[in-house]
């Protein structure tokens, strides 16, 4: 379906979000619902990064240099930082597989997304873990790995199990993994949890036997073995790299001065392992920056893309898409345009043109329904108009506001306003002194100074507008053909 000239704002002030409106004759088609086959905003599969170039040759020169030290008894930490959805974890991942051409043979690395640990054991644990899993892989590639150090890695492993069990049960559940006590060399690991729980691989099961009481397996004591472990393999000549993807999510509780505390003694905790042996890079959004204070020296802030590299990045996406699929969005070309002009981060940027096109959507007359439609899907039991109200509250899109602003915006809802930090919609401007509050990036689109809505809630379907359908056949009457 055809529709005349459109009025559209044809260039953005990204610094200041003043929309510099004029004429654009556009002739829009009505696309029916297209969903996309392989397209997903939050994919951080290296080889779909776009730009990124200083950054990346920052983080890996950083890193190069390291692994090429001949002797290096201390570790190096580095930490990209910036707002979700900005790039981080594709950036990281992408550099670490380059590096992997080139270090594969004599290096671990090893990935931990924080989001599925929760806490401080939880990351030993998947560290751990992925050591485990990394010597296996080198094993399997006909690396030089003793079975003694694969031994001492599977014991830190099986450690990170346990709270608090019988000494009895420890030793018994712990003789497995007897092979470590051949490891050449200072043995740290196991000297570490020797000091640490009492544990030796050296008994009998008669001495074995004999033993009473229980043993405790707390946090640091656990990060001592696992750095121990990190000493251990830089001793038998192999290095490590560790990335933990999205500290700022192992721990989400900042309400009050208690619970910060406890957030900043499991992120401490999970720090000390830049004392290890080893190359540790750390990702996570800049209102999380405080945790890294006076603690990591190489810090990269990661800037918003531009327009033009958030269009390049849709144009590498679409590559495994169908040409139907391709075909419609070039249809929505300029649409598409003014919204990686007003696109705060990629996965935004993303996120949006998905969803407006598999709902279809994707016109400038269905964008206020379609924006409707992507917050009650996106923020399910939230009010679309409120979360509008929360926008508008903001002086520009993104500028933080005190906690008095957000509740006259939630009515005075103390509970919604609760409900919105649970679900991180609101979320703090600085974590560790939470007086002042942003919003997700997904709902800077709505600000009338991104040029797309005027204040008020967001309108419904248009009564004339056609149902949504799809189509698998073939693009658009009138969509140009790839």
């Amino acid at each position: 379906m055809l529709t005349g000239p459109t009025q559209y704002p044809v260039g953005t002030d990204r610094r200041g979000w003043r929309p510099a409106w004029g004429v654009l004759e556009v002739t829009e088609i009505e696309l029916p619902a297209m969903f996309f086959d392989h397209l997903d905003a939050a994919d951080v599969e290296p080889k779909q990064l776009v730009g990124r170039a200083r950054d990346a040759q920052w983080l890996r020169e950083l890193l190069s240099r390291y692994l090429q030290a001949a002797e290096h008894d201390a570790g190096r930490a580095a930490c990209l930082v910036g707002e979700k959805g900005v790039g981080k974890s594709i950036l990281a991942r992408s550099v670490l597989e380059d590096l992997k051409t080139r270090f594969a043979a004599s290096t671990l690395f090893a990935v931990v997304d924080c989001r599925s640990c929760h806490s401080w054991r939880g990351v030993i644990s998947a560290v751990a873990a992925a050591v485990v899993a990394e010597l296996s892989s080198l094993q399997r590639a006909s690396a030089d790995v003793a079975e003694a150090l694969m031994a001492t890695a599977k014991l830190v492993r099986a450690l990170t199990l346990y709270d608090r069990i019988e000494l009895k049960a420890a030793h018994a559940q712990t003789l497995q993994f007897q092979a470590a006590t051949g490891l050449r060399g200072s043995q740290e690991t196991l000297n570490s949890v020797r000091l640490n729980f009492g544990l030796s691989l050296k008994l009998n099961a008669v001495q074995i036997r004999s033993m009473m009481g229980a043993v405790c397996f707390d946090d640091a004591g656990l990060t001592d073995a696992l750095m121990a472990l990190f000493r251990d393999l830089r001793s038998q000549g192999f290095n490590a790299v560790v990335l933990l993807d999205n500290l700022d999510e192992l721990r989400h509780e900042y309400r009050d001065t208690v619970a910060r505390e406890r957030v900043r003694r499991e992120v401490d905790g999970v720090l000390r392992l830049k004392q290890a042996p080893i190359a540790l890079v750390l990702t996570l959004r800049d209102y999380y920056a405080g945790a890294i204070e006076r603690t990591v020296s190489h810090v990269r802030v990661l800037q918003p893309l531009a327009p033009a590299e958030l269009l390049a990045l849709l144009d590498r996406r679409l590559v495994y898409e169908r040409p139907e699929a391709q075909a419609a969005l070039g249809a929505a070309r300029p649409l598409i345009e003014q919204l990686a002009d007003i696109a705060p981060t990629p996965l935004a940027f993303l996120s949006w043109v998905k969803f407006l096109l598999e709902e279809g959507m994707l016109s400038r007359r269905r964008l206020s329904a379609g924006f409707r439609a992507f917050l009650e899907t996106q923020y399910v039991n939230l009010d679309p108009d409120t979360l509008k109200a929360l926008v508008e509250a903001l002086p520009t899109p993104g500028a933080p506001i005190d906690r008095a602003t957000l509740l006259a915006a939630c009515a005075g809802d103390e509970a919604l306003l609760e409900t919105l930090q649970d679900r991180r919609v609101v979320m703090p401007d600085d974590f560790w002194h939470p007086g002042r509050f942003t919003l997700d990036p997904e709902l800077f689109a709505l600000h009338p100074a991104a040029g797309f809505f005027a204040p008020g809630p967001l309108a419904a379907e248009p009564e004339d507008a056609p149902a949504a359908e799809s189509f698998v056949d073939g693009p658009p009457p009138g969509a140009p053909r790839s």
